[in-house]
C-alpha cells in the first residue's frame, strides 16, 4: 500500500524530491520512531506529530515507521517523557518551558513576563541564534536530547479564573493560581499577590473541579481542548507569556540514520512545527466561541491596566539574573532586537513603491 495516497500535495512534494535522490527503495520499515507526548488528540502538538508521521513514512517509502502516542499513554508528564527519550523507550517528545526547565532551568528566560511584543517577534526567535545556543547547551548537558524544532503551543498565556475577571494585580490577591512546574512562574504569580500552586497538566481538571485552584495561566485552545472551561468563566487577555513548544529527539537515534534519512526527519520536523505553529491561530476562533457559549467572558486590559501588571512583575527579571546570570537574558534580548529590525525591513520592502 502506498502510504502517500490521499496526502495533500504540499506533504508529498518533499517525498517526491527525496525519492529523486535515490531514496525510493525498500518498502519494509527498518527504523521505528515513537513520538510520546501528553497533549490531547485535539491539540496542535498532536496534529503536528501526525503530519510528521505521514511525511516521514511517505518520504522514506516506509523505511522509517513513526508511531504516535498522545495523551500520556507512554509517559504522563513532561519529566517522564523527556526521560523516556533519554533512555530510548521513545525517540521524540515535546515539552513546554516548564518541562525542560528541570534539566535546563536557564530556559525560563523565555517566560519572563511581557518580553515579546507580538507573534511575529516570537516566531522569529524560534529559528534564531538564541535557539541554536539552547540546542547546544541542552545537548551538552544531557548527551542525548537534541532540540529539533520549536513552535507555538497554544498561543499566549492569559489569566483564566473561575470567579471574577482580573482587571488589575489587586484582583489576583490571595487567589490560588495554577502554574506549571517552573520557579519563574511561581515567582511571577507571587509578585502579583496571588498564591502559586504548581500542578501537572493532567491533574488540572480535577484541581479546578475541587477548588484546589481557582485560576490558571494558559491559552484558550488548551483550556477548551481539555474542557477546563466547564469551570473557568473569565479570561483576561494580557498576553504575559508566549508559549513555546520544544521538540526533542534522541541524538543517538538521529545520528544512527543515514544522511538521507536524517534529511527526511529534519524536513518532517519542519512540517510538524509549521502545522503546530499555525493551528492555534485558527482553532482559537472556535475555542473562544465555545468559551463564550459556556458563559465565559473575555476581557482585554486597557493600556493603563496592563502597565500595572508590567510594573508589578519587573522584579522577576532581577530574580532571574540573580539566580542564573545575565548570559541568556542578554542573548534573548539581542535576538528580540534583531527580530524587530528584520521585521521592520520586511515591512519596509512591502510598503516600498
Amino acid at each position: 500500500m502506498d502510504v502517500r495516497k490521499g496526502l495533500p500535495r504540499w506533504l508529498t512534494t518533499g517525498a517526491v524530491a527525496l525519492a529523486s535522490l535515490g531514496l525510493a527503495g525498500g518498502a519494509l520499515a527498518q527504523t521505528t520512531l515513537k513520538i510520546c507526548h501528553i497533549s490531547s488528540v485535539e491539540d496542535e502538538d498532536h496534529k503536528g506529530a501526525l503530519v510528521f508521521q505521514e511525511f516521514v513514512q511517505s518520504a522514506s517509502n516506509g523505511r522509517i515507521k513513526v508511531e504516535v502516542y498522545p495523551g500520556g499513554q507512554l509517559c504522563n508528564n513532561f519529566r517522564l517523557c523527556l526521560e523516556s527519550v533519554q533512555i530510548g523507550t521513545c525517540e521524540i517528545t515535546g515539552s513546554t518551558v516548564g518541562g525542560i526547565s528541570g534539566i535546563f532551568p536557564e530556559i525560563q528566560v523565555t517566560d519572563l513576563p511581557y518580553m515579546f511584543p507580538d507573534d511575529r517577534v516570537a516566531e522569529w526567535i524560534m529559528n534564531s541564534e538564541f535557539m541554536d545556543e539552547v540546542r547546544r547547551e541542552v545537548l551538552k548537558k544531557t548527551g542525548t536530547l537534541r532540540l529539533m524544532g520549536v513552535n507555538n503551543t497554544g498561543g499566549w498565556r492569559d489569566f483564566f479564573t473561575t470567579g471574577k475577571p482580573i482587571k488589575s494585580p489587586d484582583d489576583l490577591k490571595g487567589l490560588k493560581i495554577r502554574t506549571i512546574e517552573s520557579e519563574l512562574h511561581v515567582e511571577m504569580v507571587k509578585a502579583l499577590g496571588a498564591s502559586a500552586t504548581p500542578i501537572p497538566w493532567q491533574e488540572l481538571y480535577t484541581s479546578l473541579a475541587t477548588g484546589v485552584v481557582v485560576g490558571t495561566m494558559n491559552g484558550v485552545t488548551d483550556i477548551v481542548n481539555m474542557k477546563f472551561h466547564e469551570f473557568l468563566h473569565n479570561v483576561t487577555l494580557d498576553n504575559h507569556m508566549y508559549m513555546f513548544g520544544f521538540w526533542w529527539m534522541n541524538d543517538k537515534t538521529l545520528k544512527a540514520l543515514s544522511p538521507a534519512d536524517q534529511k527526511i526527519v529534519m524536513e518532517g520536523f519542519h512540517h510538524m512545527t509549521t502545522t503546530a505553529n499555525n493551528d492555534p491561530k485558527f482553532t482559537a476562533l472556535a475555542a473562544y466561541k465555545a468559551f463564550r457559549d459556556k458563559g465565559g467572558k473575555v476581557y482585554v486590559p486597557t493600556a493603563a491596566e496592563k502597565a500595572q501588571f508590567v510594573e508589578k512583575v519587573k522584579p522577576i527579571k532581577d530574580w532571574y539574573v540573580g539566580k542564573y546570570g545575565d548570559k541568556w537574558l542578554k542573548l534573548l534580548e539581542k535576538s528580540i532586537a534583531d527580530a524587530q529590525v528584520s521585521i521592520a525591513k520586511e515591512d519596509a520592502r512591502k510598503l516600498a513603491n
